[in-house]
């Protein structure tokens, strides 16, 4: 029998107003960076309450050792996992993400246990990887992310954890990228 395994939060996120304006708080505050910013997240399959849905985002990570933040900027008036949290015109604490062994039983464990997905879909440029925000807010008082990385998050953003390490300080704190 295989024993429990304890998730690892890999992630805390933010849903901020204006990236550019959270990026720079953050910098600023807590000395964090560079920031990856991806203007565009392509997206296939979301779902927003098990219905299609459509989602237009823009976030940027950076880590914080071996935990990365995330802010995301949500560009239309769609509902989503992130408007459920955070409405429109605010800021706010939104989730913990984990990349479970096995994305499938842990979905299962969580929905058996009474939670909603609120919006799941697929990120087209990571190979579709799945994705789902489980609505733990009466629990936990946010979001919880699952994503369907069983080699984790550690490997997955790798080379952004290294470019954290050898951060200067300075040198180039936001910086583009695709995904």
């Amino acid at each position: 029998m295989k024993q429990h395994q304890n998730l690892v939060i890999t992630q805390n996120a933010w849903v901020v107003r204006d990236l550019d304006e959270a990026i720079a708080k953050f910098t600023w505050t807590m000395k964090i960076g560079p920031w990856f910013m991806i203007p565009k997240i392509g997206l296939n399959n979301v779902t927003y309450r098990g219905k299609p849905a459509e989602l237009d985002i823009s976030v940027a990570v950076a880590f914080a050792g071996h935990v990365q933040l995330e802010l995301i900027e949500q560009h239309d008036d769609g509902p989503s996992a992130y408007r459920d949290a955070v409405p429109k015109g605010q800021e706010g604490y939104h989730h913990i993400c984990f990349y479970p062994d096995d994305y499938d039983a842990e979905l299962a464990r969580y929905t058996s246990m009474g939670y909603e997905v609120s919006t799941s879909g697929q990120v087209t440029s990571a190979n579709n990887r799945r994705f789902c925000y489980i609505d733990t807010r009466k629990d936990l008082g946010c979001m919880v992310e699952l994503v369907d990385a069983p080699e984790g998050g550690s490997v997955v953003w790798a080379a952004l954890r290294e470019a954290t390490d050898t951060w200067d300080g300075k040198t180039d704190p936001i910086r583009t990228m695709r995904l």
